[in-house]
């Protein structure tokens, strides 16, 4: 724009802005300037005079009008900055009050820029009224242009509309300029109101915005920006894959819905044979109709079983899983008493000392508590109020009079629609402006006749909604619910499988080893002979095809949903609403909401985390300003550092340079980690249980009394040396699978979302572990240290033959060696347990040190951190504590808590041999139970990550 216009920035300062400028100016001449000021010459009769041929006299000032392409001397200009009116929400866009250099007037004007659908709207913009009824096609209230100004402006206004289609389909990012001149008067006015706003103490954002709205009203349109906002590297590949691996992508973006569109297909969050339903913008009955017959559209084809009437009306009797719901019922029960103990005590005392704000707030969000807990109580009565409203809306509108047009002319078959290979009907704008600007150009440059300008605007908004309201798809004739079918057999589940097996797929049947016979035996079939192709089509559902013969599946059809942020004004406030948008919105294989303000981005990730069931993890990443609200509200806020600046980046948990980095941040460190962490968790709670098991067992022994098994001392070390190092060196290091396997199966990722390191079962599995290796340490054990092999110390006593009539010196019989040494077995069980936890021992190849280059991935991944954990600073580190423990007692007062351990751990290492053997069998015997359960688990009952790591072990080879 520099180099058309021959404007530079030169800076900015307490006076203003700075301008170089070589282009003329209308303010040169003074009978505008003073049109202008007295309000005989309007922004918009200027527009007209100077859109005419360059030749053209100027009726205001009597002399030619100079145009661009004229060589005028530069020169520099300084514009005082009046006032700014910063961006919102509510208003989506943003104003600076400027006024002209002396030289040009100082005439003050507001210019104003934002998105269209906050620009050309009637109030903001002068022409929105004769161009809105165009658009609607409302003759009946269409008022006629009154002058050549409205006539030019009416047509500029249907060209820019074009324009704005055009530079959408196309992906680029569009702005709207517009322009309006003030009076000094107004201008005193305003600036009185806009300082006592800004210096307000109570509401200021409010009352700005307010502000604002005053003055950005009667605007002229001046023109539109189009700028490329190219997608980063790797941006669809990225995508692609999140998709691959079980994660939902929702793009909330404050683009044009064209614009949104074509950056979904070009980044792959939608695809050309995806079925996309877009709820725009208009009278609120349409755009609820809209929604409620895609709900409904959802239950019939099975979606949305939940919802459907046999879930609704369903009696729940007395079964097994109904015992199980127990602690469930007790748990909302126990919820309900207490919201309402909390209501109680907020309306009746604790108001007395609130404020009627904070009481108002309280109240407000102690009543969305409660309604979210009747929501988790019985969902079904919501989603009975849903469907319900549903139907009535649909009804409702087909029994509008206004809407009777619509039967039959818009009907059309709904599987054509959803097969076709058309492009959504939202470009089709883009086409009509390109034949209009073609033919424009070919009759010289001169503005299209009013005939050819309206077809143009007609096309922006008429085929937004030619699908939007089929009573066939309405009336759900052509939806029944479709029969279920499998590709697996139930039937090859084994006991195992349906009892033990962690994995869902593995417990219900959906691994290669439970297809049925038929269909593995048409895999199986040679590829080149292709006789098995029919037989495989017919099993999945693709043989025939929906447009010729047979019935269609509409269930196989992925669907995708855009919805405008005008349109949410519509669904958000109500819960019964809301929901109803969600119970689509989880249906659907891909989400773009366009036009969103960013409060709505944060409310609408606010509604994911409330309405999708089950409750899911969400993340949000984003490189602006306008992200931040959405990024603090997720679970997990990324940022993205590059031009936008650092407002994203200082409010969110992860900073990254570019988008391809949440590949690996997601699939490879965050899916490591959670398995890192889910592993530590059940090894602290393990470890800790392990040693309460042994003390329990043991009080039987000592009748109850209370008396400690282990030394206090030797217990307080437990957490340290017991296995400690080794479990931070596993929830560091460890690597279940490859990072190269993990980039190419993408799948892999889903063992995470599916809670497969955490779950109930896989808690089961440690819990019963915990008892057999506790009750394992202390019974074989301690019968070994009773009787006559407790009482001696081998080497002098017993083997040492001194007394043939009394075998032993009678030495080692007290509490203090007994406990102690079963206390080294357990270090010893529970160091061994981190080992085979490990899923990889030593990272990398051997040497872990090496001068060599190119040798693995460097030697801190090539050293082998569990084996360093398990010798050093384990089981060396225990024996060393243990001999540190005995001399420090040597060397202090004999009546400290040290003394009683004096030559114990001497005794018990270095004379007593029995030590040394227990050492051997007993941890050997409590690690062969948990080896045995894993090899059995793994060869019988895998789980899908198992699985992976067989086959990326297979390929390393």
């Amino acid at each position: 724009a520099s180099n058309e216009y021959g404007f530079q920035l030169l800076g900015r300062n307490s006076s203003g802005v700075q301008l170089s400028c070589s282009c003329p100016s209308l303010l040169e001449d003074n009978n505008i300037v003073e049109g202008l000021k007295n309000g005989t010459v309007t922004a918009k009769m200027l527009a007209a005079q100077t859109s005419s041929s360059s030749g053209a006299s100027s009726k205001y000032s009597g002399s030619q009008v100079k145009t661009v392409d004229e060589d005028v001397a530069s020169r520099f200009e300084r514009w005082s900055i009046l006032a700014i009116n910063k961006f919102d929400s509510d208003r989506k866009r943003m104003s600076v009050l400027v006024r002209s250099p002396p030289e040009l007037g100082s005439i003050p004007m507001l210019l104003c820029k934002g998105a269209d659908s906050s620009m050309l709207t009637e109030g903001v913009c002068e022409g929105a009224r004769m161009l809105k009824s165009i658009v609607d096609k409302d003759e009946a209230s269409k008022p006629e242009p009154e002058s050549e100004a409205d006539n030019s402006e009416l047509e500029s206004l249907l060209g820019i509309q074009a324009h704005l289609g055009e530079f959408a389909s196309e992906g680029l990012r569009t702005l709207v300029l517009g322009v309006r001149i003030l009076s000094e008067d107004d201008t005193e006015q305003w600036l009185s109101k806009f300082k006592e706003a800004s210096t307000s103490i109570e509401d200021r954002d409010q009352k700005m915005t307010t502000v604002a709205y005053e003055i950005e009203k009667g605007l002229h349109i001046v023109g539109v920006s189009a700028i490329e906002d190219k997608l980063q590297d790797g941006v669809p590949e990225t995508i692609a894959n999140l998709g691959k691996a079980g994660i939902k992508l929702w793009v909330l973006t404050g683009d044009k819905r064209e614009t949104a569109i074509e950056i979904g297909y070009s980044t792959k969050v939608i695809t050309p044979k995806m079925h996309l339903t877009e709820v725009v913008d208009g009278p609120s009955q349409n755009v609820k109709a809209l929604v409620a017959m895609e709900l409904m559209r959802h239950i019939k084809i099975g979606n949305l079983p939940d919802y459907q009437l046999a879930a609704l009306d369903e009696v729940k009797g007395f079964s097994l899983k109904s015992i199980l719901n127990i602690l469930t019922l007790v748990g909302n029960w126990r919820s309900k008493t207490w919201l309402a103990f909390q209501l109680f005590y907020l309306t009746k005392i604790k108001r007395l000392w609130l404020s009627k704000e904070n009481f108002e707030d309280q109240l407000e969000d102690l009543e969305e508590e409660i309604e979210d807990q009747k929501r988790r109580a019985d969902p079904r009565i919501q989603r009975r109020k849903v469907r319900e409203l549903a139907r009535e809306i649909i009804s409702n509108f087909w029994n509008d009079p206004d809407h009777a047009g619509l039967r039959g002319k818009h009907a059309h078959d709904d599987e054509a629609s959803i097969v076709s290979d058309d492009p959504p009907a939202v470009f089709e704008r883009a086409k009509s402006a390109r034949e209009s600007l073609k033919s424009r150009r070919q009759s010289e440059n001169k503005v299209a006749d009013m005939t050819r300008v309206k077809k143009l605007a007609l096309a922006r908004v008429s085929t937004s909604n030619r699908d939007g309201f089929d009573e066939e798809a309405l009336s759900m004739k052509s939806y029944m619910p479709t029969k279920q079918t499998t590709n697996f057999d139930k039937r090859k589940r084994t006991v195992f499988e349906r009892l033990f097996a962690v994995d869902k797929d593995v417990r219900h049947g959906r691994l290669s080893i439970h297809l049925k016979d038929e269909y593995k035996d048409a895999l199986s079939l040679d590829e080149k002979e292709q006789s098995g192709k029919k037989e495989i089509e017919s099993m999945v559902g693709t043989a025939p095809s929906p447009m010729h013969k047979g019935h269609f599946d509409v269930s196989s059809v992925k669907r995708g949903l855009v919805v405008e942020g005008a349109a949410l004004k519509h669904l958000l406030g109500d819960p019964v609403l809301e929901e109803m948008l969600f119970a689509v919105a989880s249906c659907s294989e891909s989400v773009i909401a366009c036009r969103v303000s960013p409060m709505q981005k944060a409310l609408l990730l606010k509604m994911v985390r409330k309405y999708v069931s089950p409750t899911p993890t969400t993340l949000a990443i984003g490189d602006g300003a306008n992200d931040v609200g959405m990024i603090q509200e997720a679970h997990i806020g990324i940022g993205i550092s590059g031009l936008e600046g650092q407002q994203a980046v200082n409010a969110s948990d992860f900073a990254i340079a570019q988008f391809r980095f949440l590949e690996p941040l997601l699939l490879i460190h965050g899916r490591w980690n959670f398995m890192r962490m889910s592993k530590s968790v059940l090894f602290f709670f393990y470890k800790n249980a392990a040693l309460i098991g042994t003390m329990m067992v043991f009080s039987e022994r000592c009748l109850h009394s209370g008396t400690p098994l282990y030394d206090p001392w030797v217990i307080s070390v437990f957490n340290f040396v017991g296995g400690s190092m080794p479990i931070v060196f596993m929830a560091v290091f460890d690597r279940d699978i490859p990072r190269d396997y993990v980039l190419r199966h993408p799948e892999v990722y889903e063992s995470g979302p599916n809670n497969e390191f955490l779950s109930l079962r896989m808690t089961l599995r440690w819990i019963i572990m915990t008892i057999i290796q506790s009750l394992t340490v202390y019974h074989f054990s301690a019968p070994a240290l009773s009787l006559g092999g407790g009482v001696t110390s081998a080497f002098k006593g017993l083997m040492g033959n001194l007394d043939r009539d009394v075998p032993g010196d009678g030495e080692g019989g007290d509490l203090l060696v007994f406990g102690t040494t079963i206390y080294s077995q357990l270090i010893y069980v529970v160091t061994f347990k981190a080992l085979y936890e490990t899923r990889s021992v030593i990272h990398g190849e051997f040497p872990t040190f090496t001068c060599r280059r190119g040798k693995g991935e460097g030697w801190l991944n090539r050293m082998g951190y569990t084996w360093v954990g398990v010798t050093w600073f384990s089981i060396l580190w225990y024996i060393f504590f243990l001999y540190m423990y005995q001399f420090i007692g040597r060397r202090g007062a004999q009546t400290g808590s040290f003394f009683p351990f004096v030559y114990m751990t001497e005794h018990m290492m270095n004379m007593r041999s029995i030590t040394w053997m227990i050492s051997i069998l007993t941890p050997t015997i409590a690690c062969i139970f948990d080896i045995t359960g894993k090899v059995f688990s793994n060869m019988f009952y895998p789980t899908k990550t198992q699985i992976h790591a067989e086959i990326a072990a297979t390929e390393q080879k």
